[in-house]
């Protein structure tokens, strides 16, 4: 199994995402941030969409940063010059292959398609520049209409196939299909998956595509992007964290709080509460069942090492869900030593205060303090 390139794409597919302006300084600090995470490839937007885009992209560039920079193009003779023009590493050409999309929207057939692609392939590795060719929304697109592009842009020098799930069809098997064939077909090139969430599938589709034999994998920041967006960059780190751990040598994890927040923060938006590693309580433990396991035991509840992504782990105390053990456990931290009939009685005050809405850690610790020096006749109230 070759080892993944993770190729974010936050500010791209990311900036079609309905709320997101970044503005120079957001989409550098994104790209400095990235790199030191350690993402293979950062793809920017095509260069000829605006001057401002084209000033972004240079300025990207120009950071110098270890990540390959990378523009996602149309295959046209223009959006190639633009992007030459610019100090990127590659240039990732796509062209919608499916009959949907070649019926309403660029309205070309099949061969047409290898025919445009071809010379423009040619070009950029003539001038010594990395580059990828994508059949959009190519798991709705005629297998043999799939091969005949890839036959042609293979041949003409193409270094990445393209296997965008752009609607978010596809399943874990039909991933797993249709990348080992192509897999098979074209040994001598690398295979990316681009894997939308329409259907919820994207993380599980995007680590079925590696399983299978994909060398790139796309991802954002949040899984944002066009409509549901796209895998995360944090939910396939989780995945390869715990199936292919040895992948993750040469990536920093402990900067993807940061990362994440920072972009939340440029949108002004929250990390959504179920984001994999980076949503604010993402080890937070509960229940008491949950709790007392995990004081005893992380790994009884925790199959991801928070301390690993410079996470603490927290127990919540302050709910009519708590349990003794987390009671007791916490008042030990504070100092005091109960009886387990104490433990019991204190157990008990705090779920029923608790019933009148969550308390929080200060809120527990204080409870806890006040309850001990009465020795069981509460008067606090919060």
């Amino acid at each position: 199994m070759r080892s993944p390139a993770i190729l974010d794409s936050t500010l791209r597919e990311g900036e079609q995402f309905i709320k997101t302006f970044f503005t120079l300084e957001q989409r550098l600090n994104i790209a400095r941030l990235l790199d030191q995470i350690g993402v293979t490839f950062i793809e920017v937007p095509s260069p000829i969409a605006s001057p401002e885009t084209r000033e972004a992209v240079q300025a990207i560039c120009d950071l110098h940063l270890k990540s390959h920079v990378v523009a996602h193009v149309r295959c046209a003779e223009a959006d190639v010059q633009a992007a030459l023009e610019t100090d990127v590493y590659g240039l990732n050409l796509f062209f919608g292959t499916s009959t949907e999309l070649r019926s309403f929207s660029h309205g070309r057939g099949i061969e047409q398609i290898a025919h445009e692609a071809v010379p423009l392939i040619r070009r950029i590795r003539e001038a010594g520049r990395y580059v990828r060719f994508s059949a959009e929304d190519a798991f709705r697109s005629d297998l043999v209409d799939l091969l005949t592009v890839f036959d042609a842009v293979v041949d003409a020098g193409v270094e990445r196939i393209g296997l965008p799930d752009t609607v978010g069809i596809a399943t874990p098997r039909q991933v797993d299909r249709l990348v080992s064939l192509i897999a098979s077909r074209y040994p001598q090139v690398g295979i990316e998956f681009h894997g939308h969430n329409d259907t919820g599938c994207a993380i599980a589709n995007t680590i079925a595509a590696y399983e299978a034999g994909a060398d790139c994998l796309d991802v954002t920041v949040m899984g944002i992007g066009e409509r549901n967006g796209i895998a995360s960059l944090s939910g396939i780190i989780s995945q390869l964290y715990i199936h292919h751990p040895d992948q993750l040598a040469t990536y920093d994890v402990t900067r993807l709080v940061e990362l994440d927040q920072y972009v939340a923060d440029s949108l002004n938006i929250t990390i959504p509460y179920n984001m994999p590693i980076t949503a604010p309580n993402a080890f937070t433990h509960r229940a008491g069942v949950h709790t007392k396991a995990v004081l005893r035991n992380p790994n009884a509840y925790e199959i991801l090492n928070p301390t690993d992504f410079g996470i603490v782990r927290h127990v919540d105390v302050g709910s009519r869900f708590t349990g003794r053990y987390a009671v007791g456990h916490r008042a030990v931290s504070l100092g005091f030593q109960l009886t387990a009939e104490e433990v019991s009685h204190l157990t008990q005050a705090i779920k029923e205060h608790a019933e009148a809405g969550s308390l929080s850690d200060d809120e527990v610790n204080t409870f806890i303090r006040d309850w001990y020096a009465e020795k069981g006749s509460l008067v606090w109230e919060r």
